[in-house]
């Protein structure tokens, strides 16, 4: 392996025969304390309550305060052919510190909601084609502050030593009430570095 820690800590390895020793040292990520790095995530989102789904886009920074808890931020939007959501979003998440890790964390996210909707009876020319009120015609509103809480479980693989892919489940509980609330489900891609 290539990061620098992992090689001194295994740089004689377990002996050949050492099957348990070989299959920690496989495992053992404990030498990602102090990594951080960028990450893009996808997702889709449910609302059980309006039959509604969004697609999501998050793209942020995480760094590894200890070898199993990481603090993470990010910019993130929703949407779908009517709403979208902009905001930011930060949580932590608990994990073994291994190359196939499960985690249980728990996050926050704070943004604005747009709407799509019918204006063809405004006085206004809204998408500025020249003509006033045409059938159809539609213009962005916004809709209000969106927020929420939530509990989240998933799993990283370091697919290397710098690239990590995660899966991840999400209940959004949101401040409007239990009518508002979210399931999401998604996957990410990160590039860590340690200086």
């Amino acid at each position: 392996m290539d990061d620098a820690d992992y090689a001194v800590k295994y740089a004689d390895g377990a002996p050949k025969g050492d099957v348990p020793g070989k299959i920690k040292q496989a495992m053992d990520a404990r030498f990602l304390k102090g990594a951080s790095g960028l990450f893009v995530s996808g997702g889709y989102t449910y609302r059980p309550e309006s039959d509604n789904s969004l697609l999501s886009v998050d793209v942020g920074a995480e760094s590894y305060l200890t070898s199993y808890l990481t603090g993470r931020a990010s910019l993130m939007g929703m949407g779908s052919e009517d709403d979208w959501f902009t905001g930011v979003d930060a949580g932590l998440r608990l994990q073994t510190p291994s190359r196939l890790a499960p985690f249980v964390g728990g996050g926050v996210y704070a943004g604005a909601a747009h709407e799509t909707v019918d204006a063809s009876g405004d006085g206004i020319d809204n998408d500025d084609d020249g003509w006033i009120d045409e059938y159809r015609e539609e213009k962005e509103r916004f809709s209000g502050a969106f927020a929420a809480i939530y509990p989240e479980v998933g799993a990283h693989f370091w697919w290397t030593p710098q690239i990590r892919l995660t899966s991840y489940g999400r209940y959004m509980i949101a401040t409007e009430g239990r009518d508002a609330d979210d399931w999401m489900l998604g996957i990410g891609l990160a590039v860590f570095s340690k200086r």
